[in-house]
């Protein structure tokens, strides 16, 4: 095949010049499209992939989810009334509906001590987003099978992991300063674990390890191009 492109440039060439001779140009036009048509042939397939296009529009979500889910627990907390109404605490934050807490009797540094606690899991969880993210930017670019896109997918399911964790840890932490304005004897320390948890930190652990299976096959499949 390599042997007939060649053969067809050469072709083209020697036609530019018996036209370049007559004062034509057109063979030269020629020429230029077909040796832009095989330079750019890469790009074209990219923008007609449609696994490519759908990887730029879930990048692009994923990018709204993140600020979208940030902003949400934060407004929950200083507009409690309007969030509270239509969309409801979420991770930590939805804790206040189970403990009866009224944030609007709450003073400011109470409802900043909550922001931040309830804000650590999700910057976690944000953080196993945006790696995957770029997993879905690279798979834009037609990288499907590398190292890089498997050690993304890997920090995906790390981060995962981490959040729940951290969420478990912060729970109790959590309820105490939620209620810590209280009575004595209203006081609640919580201690939550649900089977949604070990469903995530099931699937948390999968990713990870088929990262680092992709990671071994993709290693052994450069080091066989590298003999080849």
């Amino acid at each position: 095949m390599k042997m007939v492109k060649l053969l067809f440039y050469n072709h083209l060439l020697s036609k530019y010049d018996i036209f370049n001779a007559q004062g034509n140009t057109p063979a030269l036009w020629v020429f230029l499209a077909f040796y832009n048509h095989k330079y750019n042939q890469k790009d074209c397939s990219m923008k007609t992939d449609p696994l490519a296009n759908r990887s730029r529009i879930l990048a692009t979500a994923t990018l709204a989810l993140v600020a979208g889910m940030l902003l949400a627990n934060v407004a929950y907390w200083i507009f409690p009334n309007v969030i509270g109404t239509y969309v409801g605490g979420f991770n930590l934050s939805a804790m206040t509906e189970t403990l009866h807490a009224d944030i609007q009797s709450m003073p400011w540094w109470q409802v900043a001590g909550a922001i931040i606690l309830s804000s650590i899991p999700l910057l976690i969880l944000a953080k196993g987003l945006l790696a995957l993210r770029s997993l879905f930017l690279a798979y834009s670019k037609g990288e499907y099978f590398s190292t890089e896109s498997a050690e993304l997918l890997g920090k995906v399911g790390k981060s995962v992991s981490i959040w729940v964790l951290a969420s478990l840890l912060l729970t109790p932490v959590m309820s105490v300063w939620v209620t810590i304005l209280r009575p004595a004897g209203e006081r609640l320390l919580s201690i939550s674990f649900e089977p949604s948890h070990l469903v995530a930190l099931f699937l948390s652990a999968s990713l990870m390890i088929i990262a680092r299976s992709l990671y071994k096959a993709c290693s052994l499949a450069r080091e066989n191009q590298q003999f080849v």
